[in-house]
């Protein structure tokens, strides 16, 4: 195996930093969204102010709350059971689906 030119590795380390090559999948994110509104609107908008926005939020801010729920390193009876049975790529995709709305 060769080895990688000092360009070629800041370009994918670049890559990688800015976060596009973990990118998830909004349309899939969309359709995964459903079980979302009922507490944080169908738009990603909170009709309740105890339930914060999630629409327009950065994707890697939202990957790392989704996880945190998951993980059980942050705990809220209502967020850690609805985000236990999603996988990496579900948080992804919801991630990019709530980043890119207004």
């Amino acid at each position: 195996m060769g080895k990688f030119k000092p360009a070629t590795l800041v370009c994918l380390v670049a890559a990688f930093l800015s976060g596009n090559a973990l990118a998830g999948d909004a349309t899939a994110g969309k359709a995964k969204a459903a079980t979302c509104a009922g507490c944080h609107g169908a738009e990603g908008v909170s009709g309740n102010g105890l339930w914060p926005n999630l629409a327009g939020q950065k994707e890697g801010y939202l990957v790392k709350q989704m996880k945190d729920f998951r993980d059980g390193k942050r705990n809220d009876p209502m967020m850690s059971s609805m985000a236990k049975p999603l996988s990496d790529d579900d948080i992804a995709n919801l991630a990019a689906y709530y980043s890119q709305l207004k």
